[in-house]
């Protein structure tokens, strides 16, 4: 039986021709005869033929294609797999947590605690197959993890943060999924628990914009993709891949997991986000724990974009788009309407072979134009409020363009995703939440003395559309 595969949600194939558009960043491809056949099994089947792997392995890798559990394939086995909690912690409420979970994967060959110089001890468990190892000096999530995985034997190894919710059945569906030669990391979606467990705003919030959700799509993980890294939640992991980069960055307190996955990706490994398995997560229960979450993670950008020039710049667009919004921002909203529709001429001269160029290319031009505009305001009170607030204070129209950066795609959002949450709270928690994270990036930045999480990205038109050769099958 034929490999399966699912396509992903930007998958456009015009007229059903020889042309493909398709994954993150936005490709095209120019199929031949062949790769057509294989194109039209794939829509109406979900199989292609293996003489078509090629092409399969260029889908996958730019995101534009998916694969699915082979039926006839043998998925990771209960003995192959160990499993590994970190844990800091700070009550005996987490120490019951994590025997809970120790509890539910007990019949794993191994379960490892690795006890991170807790302030409230973890006690010894008298499994034969559970071992608590007990750091003498708190040295943060990355240096557990690899203590961990110093006392794993199997081929595989399962990383469970001690605040995460979790059955080993989630275990065994998502070991479904593993079945690409070069796959390093898989990971589940991970949710917030529902708000009205706990009745609080922030709960709720955190329903429909929690930082570890990466979303209801599938995906191949990359830098500068739509899902650009997945939380270290619960990562089902390839021992000897880890320990071919390295592991994890002891260096690292945070963004360790995204430094880890970048290292992967980079050295040829397969990262990927399976949101058909859900596991669930402590909500933040008060607003300075979620303005400590978001400056910690904005701390490690700085970092991270020391370690990978270019995977952490705040705005990614082409000039075109900068120039359409420039002009909009400084009152000249018909030269920016010139210049959107210069841009889509240009584009349909160089994507001529389109079917319906000139449609097709308005059709892009328009979408890029409307996603840049809301890249460049999440920029702006996201990575750099503390800029547009100065410019605030000196410019009417400066006043303007923040507030309708703050207001216009918050109340988008809230819109879309109807959370259980009023827009005025819903709002105000995005404005924390944005603010917290950008006031960390800065902090990162003067501490490390590395500037390039605040500097953008700009490319020529079309900046986020890659031509792909065409493709002999």
């Amino acid at each position: 039986m034929h490999q399966r595969y699912s396509l992903d949600n930007s998958w456009r194939r015009p007229k059903k021709g020889s042309v493909l558009i398709a994954g993150s960043p936005l490709r095209i491809f120019r199929l031949s005869a062949a790769g057509q056949a294989i194109a039209h099994s794939l829509e109406l089947t979900g199989e292609a033929p293996s003489s078509g792997q090629l092409l399969i392995d260029r889908l996958i890798d730019a995101g534009a294609l998916h694969p699915l559990p082979s039926l006839d394939s043998d998925a990771l086995a209960l003995r192959d797999i160990s499993i590994v909690v970190p844990l800091f912690a700070q009550s005996e409420i987490d120490i019951a947590r994590v025997q809970n979970i120790v509890a539910e994967f007990s019949a794993f060959p191994q379960v490892v605690v690795v006890d991170d110089a807790s302030p409230v001890a973890f006690p010894e468990m008298p499994n034969t197959n559970v071992t608590v190892h007990r750091q003498e000096v708190n040295k943060g999530p990355g240096a557990a993890r690899n203590a961990g995985l110093t006392f794993v034997s199997t081929p595989y190894v399962v990383f469970i943060d001690s605040d995460v919710q979790c059955a080993p059945e989630d275990v065994f569906e998502l070991a479904k999924w593993w079945n690409l030669p070069q796959l390093a990391v898989l990971a589940p979606r991970v949710k917030s628990l529902n708000w009205f467990q706990y009745g609080a705003a922030i709960a709720a919030y955190e329903e429909v914009r929690s930082p570890l959700d990466m979303g209801a799509f599938p995906a191949r993980v990359r830098a500068g993709t739509r899902v650009s890294y997945v939380p270290s939640a619960l990562l089902l992991c390839n021992v000897s891949a880890l320990a071919a980069v390295g592991n994890f960055d002891e260096s690292m307190r945070t963004g360790e997991d995204v430094d880890l996955l970048w290292r992967l990706d980079a050295a040829g490994y397969s990262c990927r986000y399976e949101p058909s398995i859900e596991v669930h997560h402590l909500p933040r229960t008060t607003i300075q724990q979620l303005a400590e979450q978001r400056i910690g993670y904005g701390e490690s950008a700085a970092l991270l974009a020391k370690k990978h020039q270019g995977a952490l710049a705040p705005l990614r667009v082409s000039g075109w788009s900068t120039g359409v919004w420039a002009s909009i921002a400084l009152g000249f909203p018909i030269i920016g309407g010139v210049v959107a529709a210069g841009t889509a001429v240009a584009l349909s001269r160089k994507l001529r072979f389109l079917p319906d160029a000139e449609k097709e290319s308005a059709r892009l031009a328009t979408l890029g134009h409307l996603h840049a505009g809301k890249q460049i305001a999440s920029a702006v009170t996201r990575v750099w409020w503390p800029i547009a607030v100065l410019l605030a204070l000196v410019s009417r129209r400066a006043r303007w363009a923040l507030c309708l950066a703050a207001f216009v795609p918050a109340l988008s959002d809230w819109w879309t995703s109807r959370p259980h949450l009023d827009p005025i709270r819903y709002t105000l928690l995005r404005w924390v939440d944005d603010m917290s994270y950008g006031f960390g990036v800065w902090k990162g930045v003067v501490r490390e003395g590395n500037y390039d999480a605040l500097i953008p990205e700009l490319s020529s038109w079309p900046g986020n559309l890659q031509q792909k050769p065409t493709t002999q099958t």
